[in-house]
């Protein structure tokens, strides 16, 4: 924590403010109040180079991303203390309940991609590098599905999560299945355009990073932001707000309206894939409690699994024409 007159002296220093209180909000943050606005400062270490990428976002999103003040030397940040600082703006928040919060979080992610969207050409060898690490992640999955569904097979006496894992199986089964299909729908895509659509990612998946006040809503800690695939963004938040009342639709919606098939097949990938050897090795005491533990690990990709199945439902047949009833009708 900095001593307030060393940090009024270094706010009025660099950024000539008069600033009449300064208020502690966390180990890394300051409310900065002067006569007319609200500042926050904030410490960061290790690299700058998200400052670049949240100016990039408030760029094209200035009413939802908040800005980043220059010093009176024209720069965005400031050593102090083996860290650096940067100055925002503080925003007064309200409460808003987490099934808000989370259709607030989507609206500024897809906002986010749609506008930072660069179209990139894509090398063969880069292409192959994608599918391997993807390719060697699913087939892990499945080697591990079925060695432990064998093991189990062979056992006389199994325990109570080794029955209950031989019965969620072909669930399993299933759900890596699709993904094996989605990727390779994927890498069909990636090999036939030979180009691939990025975006600034936000890559911090939490709704802590939502700030939701009177007038508006903004997305901030940019810390982890990347160029990548939007899909990347969405799998990372089905796996983590799954358990939410409405996510499923906002899911399903945001699927629908997505005009890049390329981008679909990877979120479905992306969701559908279960990580099998790492779930088995954390679950090696197969207790009662860990049925209610493999649950809560595999529902995401359940519930990405009835996405799936909801999109690739069959449209139904035409209605067949009825003379009898259309002589009723009148036609």
């Amino acid at each position: 924590m900095v001593e307030f007159s060393n940090l009024k002296n270094f706010i009025e220093t660099h950024y000539q403010l008069d600033i009449n209180n300064i208020y502690n909000l966390t180990k890394k943050t300051y409310r900065l109040a002067s006569d007319n606005h609200d500042y926050l400062l904030k410490f960061a270490s290790g690299d700058d180079e998200f400052i670049m990428k949240q100016l990039f976002a408030y760029k094209v999103l200035p009413s939802s991303v908040l800005p980043i003040y220059r010093t009176k030397d024209r720069m965005h940040d400031v050593k102090l203390d083996n860290q650096f600082a940067y100055l925002t703006d503080y925003i007064q928040v309200i409460p808003v309940p987490l099934e808000k919060q989370v259709h607030y979080y989507v609206e500024l992610l897809r906002k986010l991609h749609h506008e930072t969207e660069l179209i990139v050409d894509i090398s063969e060898e880069k292409l192959m590098g994608i599918y391997d690490i993807e390719y060697k992640k699913l087939q892990a999955s499945y080697a591990q599905l079925q060695k432990s569904i064998e093991a189990f097979e062979l056992k006389l006496d199994r325990s109570p999560y080794e029955w209950y894992f031989m019965m969620v199986y072909p669930i399993l089964y299933g759900v890596l299945h699709r993904a094996n299909d989605e990727l390779k729908k994927f890498y069909d895509l990636l090999k036939k355009e030979k180009k691939i659509p990025t975006c600034l990612i936000h890559g911090d998946v939490n709704v802590a990073n939502l700030l939701v006040s009177e007038r508006a809503t903004y997305l901030i800690n940019f810390e982890k932001s990347e160029f990548a695939l939007s899909s990347t963004d969405m799998s990372q938040f089905l796996k983590y707000y799954h358990h939410v009342p409405g996510v499923q639709s906002l899911i399903l919606d945001y699927v629908r309206n997505e005009k890049k098939p390329i981008l679909n097949h990877y979120f479905f990938f992306k969701a559908l894939c279960v990580d099998i050897e790492a779930l088995d090795e954390a679950y090696k005491n197969h207790s009662l409690t860990n049925i209610a533990l493999l649950n809560e690990i595999i529902a995401p990709n359940i519930m990405a699994m009835q996405i799936y199945d909801e999109i690739h439902k069959p449209a139904p047949p035409p209605e067949k024409k009825n003379p009898l009833k259309e002589a009723l009708n009148g036609k």
